[in-house]
């Protein structure tokens, strides 16, 4: 790698990953009604590349409103978020990651408080729809649509307020990801994993449920993940009405299924138990909650055992739920101070690959069999098409 290309790199982490070492230490929609449809088949979707802000990645960093957003952004700004307008600026010019707080229509109370947001810190991602965490798989739809109409994007990332990300390693997987060909990138799990999504009363039912009776498909958890623009675009163009009201991961992971997508497990996105050189997200909210489950509770770097040795000295153990949420915020300051989390980047030019799936397709196999590409390939230049042969 050049020495400019690293230097590069290397003022980007100081920047916008350790501020706090390096310095001084129109349309409204109704989530409880049906109005999904006029989200997914408007007819007046842009034109691809017309009058679009071109970048290689929309990084929606999904939050809301009241007292418990405002104090998890404002601890996300201290560490891993960039803190002011020219930071994000910064960061989009030199990685083309144009990232922003995703946020719904502020209800009346809350619109002082997100203007001064602004004012300070930078702009938010305003999506037309009323906010509310049962209405995420709407919010995800809106999402797309305002993706499409606004950006030029390579991929659409959605990132949860509760997470631990470092920006410069995940400007060199976006490179990687393009590089495999993959379109829906995440930490997957099996469907037939997901705990009571069949119960009313649990927080993540889900109510199309039957329609996945023994369906142990995989899908990427909601936390983190990526899914490339063409693909979000290609689902507004065609007019599909996809299931709602429901886990929007679940339904996002439905999608992928249906449209035969080329995804990758990426367990860089979702480490738990500690820092490596290659993790890019860290969950911090679900370390600190596992861990107040007995029948989960297991070691993670934010709540530590006084009884054992790890690689961070061990903190008090999290052992009551009303202390979950300073527990939380200080599991990420502890990320973000920890030296082992602060790990360098690269390694000889490289940022080391992980996947806890074994899933290889042999490539050569598949090449060798297909058709001339003129004669089957639809999507050119932002517009759907049919091949016409030869």
């Amino acid at each position: 790698m050049a020495a400019g290309e690293a230097l590069r790199r290397a003022s980007l982490c100081i920047l916008l990953l350790f501020p706090a070492l390096c310095i001084a230490q129109g349309f409204s929609v109704d989530p409880k009604k049906d109005h999904h449809r006029q989200l997914a088949s408007s007819t007046h979707l842009g034109q691809q590349g017309a009058g679009k802000h071109k970048v290689k990645a929309l990084v929606a960093v999904m939050s809301g409103f009241g007292e418990k957003y405002s104090e998890r952004r404002q601890h996300l700004r201290q560490t891993w978020f960039p803190g002011t307008q020219q930071e994000l600026d910064r960061l989009e010019q030199e990685t083309g990651i144009h990232m922003r707080f995703a946020v719904g229509e502020a209800p009346e109370e809350a619109r002082e408080q997100i203007a001064e947001e602004q004012a300070a810190h930078g702009a938010f991602l305003h999506i037309p729809l009323r906010d509310d965490y049962s209405a995420l798989s709407y919010k995800t739809l809106a999402l797309w649509r305002l993706a499409e109409e606004r950006f030029e994007a390579d991929y659409v990332i959605k990132i949860d307020d509760d997470n631990y990300v470092r920006l410069d390693r995940l400007a060199i997987a976006l490179d990687q990801w393009t590089d495999m060909g993959a379109e829906y990138i995440g930490c997957f799990k099996s469907r037939g994993r997901a705990q009571n999504n069949s119960d009313p009363s649990a927080r993540w039912h889900d109510p199309h449920h039957p329609i996945f009776a023994e369906d142990n498909s995989r899908y990427a958890e909601g936390p983190f993940y990526a899914l490339r623009g063409r693909v979000t675009s290609g689902i507004l163009r065609a007019g599909i009405l996809p299931r709602l009201g429901g886990p929007e991961d679940m339904m996002v992971g439905a999608l992928m299924k249906a449209f035969n997508v080329s995804w990758y497990d990426d367990r860089r996105l979702c480490h738990m138990e500690g820092c490596t050189s290659a993790m890019i997200g860290f969950k911090w909210d679900h370390a600190v909650r596992d861990y107040l489950d007995p029948a989960l509770r297991s070691p993670t770097l934010c709540c530590l055992s006084q009884r054992t040795s790890q690689q961070v000295p061990p903190i008090d153990e999290c052992t009551h739920p009303s202390q979950y949420t300073q527990e939380g915020l200080r599991c990420l300051h502890l990320l973000h101070t920890d030296a082992t989390c602060a790990a360098p980047t690269l390694t000889n030019g490289q940022l080391a690959l992980s996947t806890f799936y074994n899933y290889t397709v042999n490539h050569t196999w598949i090449a060798d069999r297909a058709p001339p590409e003129h004669t089957w390939r639809f999507h050119m230049q932002g517009h759907f098409r049919h091949g016409t042969g030869d």
